[in-house]
């Protein structure tokens, strides 16, 4: 018996087989990479402030067991449950990388919140997108 043969042979049936694994990293890797990422930094962020998955579970409000599946990196977290972990372990996830200006969200349309190219002060440091339409001769 060949290997080919041999891993026919002792393939997994049934759900959860191989193909349809790597299907879901497939079709899912856009925000898989994300949630394994966030996965490690809260393992790491526990590991230097001495947490257990259970006192997580407390400080965030869900159970142990939810805890440990969002550790294992293949769920899609929500902008709460990420919230919440930020809070839980005093850093920051996501919040540098949103970094915006609070007055703007207070006030969207003020006036002197606009520039010169109509782009709020939120996107400023951007490149502007190239206009589309007919080219001028």
């Amino acid at each position: 018996m060949n290997v080919i043969e041999f891993l026919k042979a002792n393939e997994r049936k049934g759900p959860g087989s191989f193909n349809e694994d790597a299907r879901f990293l497939k079709d899912n890797w856009n925000w898989l990479k994300y949630s394994y990422a966030v996965a490690i930094k809260v393992r790491h962020r526990m590991k230097d402030m001495g947490l257990t998955q259970r006192q997580l579970a407390d400080a965030i409000g869900c159970t142990q067991q939810h805890v440990s599946v969002l550790l294992n990196g293949k769920v899609n977290m929500t902008l709460e449950t990420l919230a919440k972990l930020e809070k839980a372990l005093e850093f920051d996830l996501i919040g540098q990388a949103l970094s915006f200006d609070h007055q703007f969200l207070s006030d969207p349309i003020a006036s002197e919140e606009r520039t010169a190219t109509g782009t709020s002060s939120l996107v400023q440091g951007y490149p502007q997108r190239k206009k589309k339409g007919p080219k001028k001769q």
